[in-house]
């Protein structure tokens, strides 16, 4: 509801289509386009209300475009590559670790495993 001179007056939510133009003047376009395949493809339309270009405008040239996506590639790269050899060197800690462990437990079990042998034999003669 809208309030105009102290009455009130209901409002629309449909955009009206006698001032529509007016309303997108200035935005891009939407366009679908259909290839020779029948697959259809949606892309802006990359000019202004003044018919300037407006793709790529943000940047000088393409090449300082690339040289950021390369500098943004390789941060990536970097920062998992080292995530992952940090991780791994922390695995095979643990798996020394764990053979140690493993070595001490067998050894343990073949000690008792001796005891009993040395018991039951004694009980025997």
């Amino acid at each position: 509801m809208l309030c105009e001179d102290a009455k009130t007056q209901k409002a629309s939510r449909r955009l009206d289509s006698g001032n529509s133009a007016n309303k997108r003047k200035g935005l891009g376009d939407v366009q679908i386009s259909s290839g020779s395949d029948g697959v259809e493809s949606i892309g802006s339309d990359t000019t202004d209300s003044t018919g300037e270009n407006t793709f790529g405008s943000t940047s000088q040239s393409g090449e300082a475009v690339d040289g950021k996506i390369l500098e943004r590639l390789e941060f990536i790269e970097n920062a998992y590559l080292g995530y992952v050899q940090s991780h791994q060197r922390r695995m095979e800690a643990r798996l020394i670790e764990s053979k140690e462990q493993e070595a001490v437990f067998k050894e343990a079990i073949q000690a008792l495993k001796q005891e009993i042998y040395d018991l039951a034999s004694g009980l025997r003669n």
